[in-house]
């Protein structure tokens, strides 16, 4: 690949980052509204002791700027030591950063509008299939975030007595989605994008 093709490219890249980051930051309120139903029923699958209920929580500084907050019902007694535990009742609540939960998608679309094709249906397959997988790697790191960061905040608790709990194991899921493995999980995804689609077609 020559230089002036490369650059070609990269200006490609950012042009389709900024307009993909452009539709997340106005519609991604939309979009992710859209996903509660599911989103709550992975959290229920993840951490059935909750009764999980999700609302966006716009900021003050920007009508464009949300965020997504978890109220979490305690439905059972949470054990955290032998002389803790979590009673029946309890809300807990978490929040996560809408734009930084879309960053999967921005990532893989990216790479899927720029990737090079032979026509117009490799183009509409390779977008159809990052849609679905995108919203599938948001359902797989977005409720480990929210439901990790209510069992970090009460995981210092349950280490300072006899007989601790073992920590969640979506806590350690979500600290590595924090450490890159969200952009990991983007570039895996459109890699199997681009597989597919060259199996399909």
């Amino acid at each position: 690949m020559s230089r002036r093709e490369l650059l070609f490219l990269t200006l490609k890249g950012l042009l389709a980052w900024l307009a993909l980051s452009g539709l997340v930051l106005f519609f991604g309120d939309w979009l992710i509204t859209g996903m509660f139903p599911l989103l709550k029923a992975v959290m229920i699958g993840m951490a059935p002791d909750f009764s999980p209920s999700l609302k966006l929580m716009k900021s003050a500084q920007s009508q464009l700027d949300y965020s997504i907050e978890l109220s979490a019902w305690v439905l059972r007694p949470i054990y955290l030591n032998s002389s803790h535990f979590i009673p029946p009742g309890t809300e807990l609540k978490s929040s996560a950063h809408l734009l930084h939960s879309f960053v999967p998608l921005v990532i893989e679309g990216s790479i899927l509008l720029i990737w090079p094709v032979q026509g117009w249906r490799q183009r509409l397959l390779l977008i159809g299939l990052g849609l679905l997988t995108a919203v599938l790697v948001v359902m797989a790191t977005l409720p480990a975030q929210l439901l990790g960061k209510l069992e970090i905040s009460f995981q210092d608790i349950a280490e300072s007595g006899s007989n601790p709990r073992a920590v969640p194991w979506f806590v350690d899921w979500m600290v590595f989605c924090e450490m890159g493995g969200r952009w990991l999980l983007a570039i895996a995804t459109a890699w199997l994008c681009i597989t597919l689609q060259r199996i399909i077609l």
